[in-house]
């Protein structure tokens, strides 16, 4: 089994890491492309954990990311009752935290129009 575990990432290497890194290098223009890409990404999620940090949100941000491990676990270990009722909690736990934290967003918002 682990034979065929091994075997099934160095496919994947080989057939999506390695071909696209093959493709950078036949399209240099491509590459400045995923470079820019990557630098604007990375500039918004350090600003979107900066705005966090500053507001009650930082703790909900933990406990949604428990509860993102708690339910990717139960699904591994295959406990059915507590996937479910885990998968539940989130799919509605969206339009929760929307609306719990409202002011927060609308607050965020307005910085971001005012800068």
């Amino acid at each position: 089994m682990e034979n065929n575990l091994s075997m099934g990432f160095q496919n994947f290497y080989d057939q999506n890491i390695l071909a696209y890194i093959r493709k950078l290098q036949e399209q240099p223009a491509e590459l400045i492309s995923v470079i820019i890409d990557l630098a604007i990404v990375l500039f918004l999620v350090y600003y979107f954990f900066k705005i966090l940090k500053t507001s009650r949100a930082w703790q909900l941000i933990k406990g949604i990311l428990l509860l993102i491990i708690v339910t990717w676990l139960s699904s591994i270990l295959n406990l059915k009752i507590l996937n479910s009722i885990l998968s539940g909690i989130m799919n509605w736990g969206v339009i929760a935290i929307i609306v719990i934290f409202q002011p927060e967003l609308r607050r965020g918002l307005e910085q971001l129009r005012y800068k």
